[in-house]
C-alpha cells in the first residue's frame, strides 16, 4: 500500500495501486450560483513505465481503448455518483503519452461530495444552504471508524484529489474554511487543512471544510 501526504494519503493509503500507468491528474469543479456543479478531470502525460515492451503496449492500449469508448475509470467513477446527464470523455491526444478529459454535470455539489467520500468508507455529512445572496457548502468528515479497504468505481476520482480546484462560474467567494482562494473565484484545499486532515485521520477524529459564495 502507498502512503501519501494530504487528502490522497487519507483516502488512498488504504487502496492498492495497480499497474504501472503514470499520469498527471487535475480536477476542477465549476460551481454555479445554485450549487450545481460540472466536474472536469484532465489526465495528461499518460503512459506506462513498464519495461517490457509488450506489457507496456497492452497496458496503454487498455487505457486509451476504454477512453475512446467512454468506459475509462474516471467516466465510470462519475457514473457511480449519479450525474445529471451523460458523462463525456474526450481524447485530446490518442498517441503515447495520452491526454484525456472527462466531465460530468451534477445537480448539487453537496450530494456529490457526500456520496464521493461515503463511497470511500468515510462517514460524511454535507449541506448546501442559501441565505439571501449567499450560498454555503459545508462538509464534515468523520474518521472515527476504520476505512474499508476496497476498490470502488469512484476510487479513480481520488488520483490527486488533494489538488482539486473549485471555480465559480459567477460571483465570488465570501468566506472559506480550509481553503486558499485566488482572485476571489478559485479555491483549493490549503496545505494547513490537509495536514490537519491527515492528523484527524490518524487520531480517528473529525474535520470540516466550507465554502461560501455570493449569488445574484
Amino acid at each position: 500500500m502507498l502512503k501519501k501526504l494530504g487528502m490522497t494519503g487519507i483516502l488512498s493509503a488504504f487502496l492498492l495501486t495497480a499497474g504501472c500507468l503514470q499520469k498527471e491528474t487535475s480536477h476542477t469543479l465549476y460551481l454555479a450560483p445554485d450549487g450545481s456543479v460540472e466536474w472536469v478531470t484532465s489526465e495528461v502525460n499518460v503512459h506506462s513505465d513498464e519495461t517490457d515492451p509488450g506489457k507496456r503496449l497492452a497496458e496503454e492500449q487498455r487505457y486509451i481503448g476504454a477512453a475512446l469508448v467512454g468506459t475509462n475509470d474516471v467516466a465510470r467513477g462519475f457514473g457511480a455518483l449519479g450525474p445529471q446527464s451523460a458523462v463525456r470523455t474526450r481524447v485530446l491526444r490518442d498517441e503515447r503519452p495520452f491526454h484525456v478529459v472527462t466531465d460530468a454535470r451534477f445537480r448539487a455539489v453537496d450530494r456529490v461530495l457526500e456520496r464521493l467520500f461515503t463511497d470511500m468508507g468515510v462517514r460524511t455529512s454535507a449541506s448546501l444552504v442559501q441565505d439571501a445572496d449567499q450560498v454555503t457548502l459545508g462538509v464534515r468528515l468523520d474518521f472515527g471508524r476504520p476505512l474499508d479497504e476496497r476498490e470502488t468505481p469512484v476510487s479513480a476520482l481520488f488520483d490527486d484529489i488533494d489538488h482539486v480546484r473549485f471555480v465559480l462560474t459567477e460571483g465570488h467567494f465570501s468566506a472559506v474554511t480550509g481553503f486558499d482562494v485566488t482572485e476571489g473565484v478559485s479555491a483549493m484545499l490549503s496545505s494547513d487543512w490537509l495536514e490537519r486532515a491527515e492528523k484527524a485521520c490518524e487520531e480517528k477524529g473529525t474535520i470540516e471544510f466550507a465554502l461560501s459564495w455570493t449569488v445574484g
